[in-house]
């Protein structure tokens, strides 16, 4: 894993990509491997927790770039607040001492830096990065990858903030510490003073603050064998093949893994497949354990994790793009994955949250969903034909015969997923399960009739 990936995890105030704002019976019929019913006792989330999770991965995106700021100088139109702060003192409208005066030279400033003070030389110049980190999913075997559009496209607006977030208070208080040396001389200004002259200072800096040589770069950090990520994983460049707009738009994206064969897949459903009141469920990672915690260990803080919830309503937003509301937890850094069906099938990608208009916080269990058939017009657009990879068959068939405690019959199968795709990160795992599970005895597989 690069370094602005172990430094974003280990640190919680990372920026997550993730915008917060916060019908028909018939099913299709089920691919091979999802057309047996779930062994007794295993429950649905199970399931598809383990059928999707080989496909579900962790991107990240990288914004870095160059602050500018110019220097404030002083026109003469600042210089004259003096003359006046001396007239409304002489007056007794403001108290007559020195600092009193500055105060109300400093409060008009404020309120319209640009007329009292110009950009001059010298320039500072400071580099800056921001890390975003998402959720996507391969569609195809040959690595093409769907996710969110705001996951690999923040707007101007966005990194101007973060960067000035970055970039501006050491210089902020530097600009404050030498305009007030040299307004006070040797008098130490009071906590008002400072606070005004922050304000002025901020606000010009800001406005004024010019961001160049903007890169972006956008990569998939691979799990390990057995799932999770620990700090020898290396994050794989990906390209961005098609983009739409951001929520309210239709907030997808389709990446691209040079290269790649037999990758796990998810298979696409169709709006029909499910409606209100049905169950579906959010696989991805969430922002709140992947990132913004430091009570669990790095790796298994980095599984993906799923959640279940009804489907609520059909929704249409002010661009005229349908959504679906969902009950499904979901949390910044879910952004970009899928939303799944009871049979497995994805029926969404999970694009944003509400908020509370009162508190400004996260709303809980309010999960917008672009439709699956949104996701496919953009595939078929971008000539891309989403097709169910063999490793994720041969894989299914070996977990409904693992969950049925036919350890004997999933382990070849197993072992076929395994060569189908060396990198797989969960397979060896069950090979190890399937084969104590032997050993101890417990193996149900039908003996073959003679």
């Amino acid at each position: 894993m690069n370094r602005s990936t172990r430094r974003a995890l280990a640190a919680a105030g990372v920026v997550l990509a993730g915008v917060t704002i916060t019908q028909g019976s018939a099913l299709a019929e089920a691919p091979p491997g999802l057309r047996q019913q779930a062994p007794h006792g295993v429950a649905i989330g199970t399931r598809l927790a383990a059928q999707t999770d080989p496909a579900v991965q962790l991107v990240q995106t990288e914004y870095a770039a160059r602050v500018t700021v110019p220097t404030a100088s002083a026109r003469t139109s600042f210089t004259a607040l003096f003359a006046k702060a001396r007239q409304h003192a002489k007056a007794g409208r403001i108290p007559s001492d020195h600092q009193s005066q500055v105060k109300w030279v400093l409060r008009t400033a404020r309120s319209n830096v640009g007329r009292y003070f110009a950009p001059a030389g010298p320039a500072r110049t400071v580099k800056v990065s921001s890390l975003g980190l998402c959720t996507g999913w391969w569609v195809t075997p040959q690595g093409h990858m769907v996710t969110a559009a705001h996951c690999v496209g923040a707007t101007k607006a966005e990194l101007r903030k973060t960067f000035a977030a970055q970039a501006l208070p050491k210089i902020n208080n530097g600009d404050v510490k030498g305009f007030l040396k040299q307004i006070m001389g040797i008098a130490q200004p009071d906590d008002e003073l400072v606070r005004l002259a922050t304000a002025v200072f901020t606000r010009f800096n800001t406005e004024t603050m010019r961001v160049t040589g903007l890169r972006q770069s956008v990569g998939v950090a691979g799990a390990l064998p057995g799932g999770g990520m620990d700090r020898s994983v290396k994050v794989t460049p990906v390209a961005l093949v098609a983009r739409g707009r951001s929520y309210p738009g239709e907030d997808f994206a389709l990446l691209k893994l040079a290269g790649a064969k037999n990758l796990p897949t998810v298979p696409l459903g169709d709006d029909v497949d499910v409606r209100v009141g049905d169950t579906l469920y959010i696989n991805g990672f969430p922002g709140l354990v992947s990132i913004s915690t430091q009570i669990f260990d790095l790796r298994s803080r980095l599984y993906p994790a799923l959640t279940e919830g009804a489907y609520n309503a059909k929704r249409t937003t002010v661009l005229g793009v349908p959504y679906i509301q969902a009950q499904a937890p979901s949390y910044r850094g879910n952004s970009g994955g899928p939303v799944l069906s009871q049979e497995g099938k994805v029926i969404g990608t999970l694009i944003a949250g509400s908020v509370d208009p009162a508190t400004g916080e996260s709303a809980e269990n309010h999960s917008f969903i672009l439709p699956v058939s949104i996701i496919k017009k953009r595939l078929a657009a971008a000539g891309v034909d989403a097709s169910r990879s063999q490793t994720s068959l041969v894989y299914n068939d070996a977990l409904d015969d693992f969950f049925a405690q036919r350890f004997k019959a999933a382990l070849p199968k197993f072992r076929k997923a395994q060569r189908l795709y060396p990198q797989h990160p969960y397979v060896a795992s069950y090979i190890g399960d399937t084969k104590r599970a032997i050993t101890a005895g417990k193996d149900r597989t039908p003996k073959a009739k003679a």
